[in-house]
């Protein structure tokens, strides 16, 4: 279906500029671009809602409710990540559609899934049903970014990514406090639920998405790219994909199997990172915009240092949910590489590199959780993992000073 009349060959393929090709005058098109920046930060609201309902409650739902040990996690979450791994190759088949109508695809297939996790009954149905909205969920991870820069035209690319990421903090911060008070009633809600829910916002924020003007796409771009130049961003992001996952697992798995944390409190912890997160990423994009994208990951990679040793030598769960908290503030910091790319790349490419660099890091994310699972089932011991993700976060570390100063 097209958007506001607008057919495929309008947004790509033609070499002409959209707005001009439609004729439309300079206040019409403002008007468009104004309405496009708030369809895109209703559609990460409602994605963030949705995603983070279904994110809060998963690992208890996995842990009660179909006895999963740390072995059955991490081999979930490394077939779960096959899609990302060929994220580059999924947006080379989806080139002939314009990004906003890659998200809403992509978003579509995630509200399914996510929607159907409860029902799954079993540990390989819901790896079926989680590799399925997978695929989803990596077709608008790749574009999402790419949307943000296009909208931003060029300028103050890492402050629209950190407003974008702050709309979506403070959709996790409503979230998350409505799955608290829930948790909290005395008749407990099946975990089934949730996951409706939260495929239902998702649904919403698909349709919403469907929506987007020509604004929200880069032209014609190609297929796939692989260039020597952008080998340190695409380094980066394998390194990225690497401290994701042994961080995203493993710490809050250790909070639950390890301090025995329950429900509510993993919500809280949550809804305390959403809330610093909404304070605090919009001023980390602007300073990322001042002071050029190597001092805030020099500072990330170091303090990803700090808080791997700390999970693997501080045996107190209160500093440990601290240690959370950190790690989640830095985070922030990652829009940085995205920023990066889009200081070097080539007209046209910006989406196709971003799918690489998912694909990157995605090669990490495919092994890792399993085999730091087996590491931690074989020898007993939750801090190993974590010792890995250290040795990891000091590469990053290294490779961070290459990036040239703007």
């Amino acid at each position: 279906m097209s958007r506001e009349g607008e057919t495929e060959g309008d947004s790509i393929g033609t070499g002409e500029r959209p707005e001009v090709a439609r004729g439309l005058d300079p206040g019409a098109d403002a008007i468009a671009l104004r309405r496009d920046w708030a369809l895109f930060a209703a559609i990460t609201f409602l994605f963030m809602f949705g995603f983070t309902v279904y994110s809060g409650v998963f690992r208890n739902f996995f842990r009660e409710d179909l006895r999963g040990d740390e072995v059955g996690l991490g081999g979930l979450e490394s077939l779960r990540e096959i899609p990302g791994l060929i994220a580059a190759l999924m947006a080379g088949a989806l080139v002939a559609f314009a990004e906003g109508r890659m998200a809403a695809l992509g978003l579509a297939i995630t509200a399914i899934g996510i929607g159907l996790s409860g029902f799954a009954g079993g540990y390989w149905p819901l790896v079926a049903i989680s590799v399925f909205w997978s695929v989803g969920f990596h077709v608008w991870a790749t574009v999402q970014p790419a949307i943000v820069l296009t909208l931003a035209k060029g300028i103050e690319g890492g402050r629209h990514l950190g407003r974008m990421r702050s709309v979506g903090a403070a959709a996790t911060i409503v979230a998350l406090a409505l799955a608290w008070l829930v948790s909290l009633l005395p008749a407990k809600v099946p975990y089934s639920a949730y996951f409706v829910a939260g495929g239902l916002a998702i649904a919403a924020s698909a349709w919403l998405a469907g929506m987007l003007s020509h604004h929200s796409s880069g032209g014609k771009r190609d297929r796939l790219v692989v260039r020597r130049e952008y080998g340190l961003y695409y380094l980066l992001m394998f390194l990225e994909g690497c401290r994701r996952q042994v961080f995203s697992i493993f710490a809050l798995f250790t909070l639950i199997k390890v301090y025995g944390a329950p429900l509510h409190a993993i919500l809280l912890l949550s809804l305390v990172n959403a809330v610093l997160s909404t304070a605090t990423s919009p001023a980390m994009g602007r300073y990322i915009d001042r002071v050029g994208e190597r001092k805030p990951l020099t500072m990330y990679a170091v303090g990803l240092i700090v808080i791997f040793l700390g999970y693997a030598t501080i045996p107190n769960a209160a500093w440990l949910y601290a240690l959370y908290v950190a790690d989640n503030l830095l985070f922030t910091f990652s829009i940085g590489f995205s920023t990066y790319l889009h200081r070097i790349v080539r007209p046209g490419e910006l989406t196709p590199c971003l799918a690489m660099g998912t694909t990157m890091n995605h090669v990490a994310a495919v092994s890792l959780p399993i085999v730091g699972a087996l590491v931690w089932k074989a020898s007993g011991s939750y801090q190993l993992p974590f010792l890995v993700g250290a040795g990891l976060a000091v590469v990053a570390l290294l490779a961070t000073q290459r990036i040239p100063e703007r």
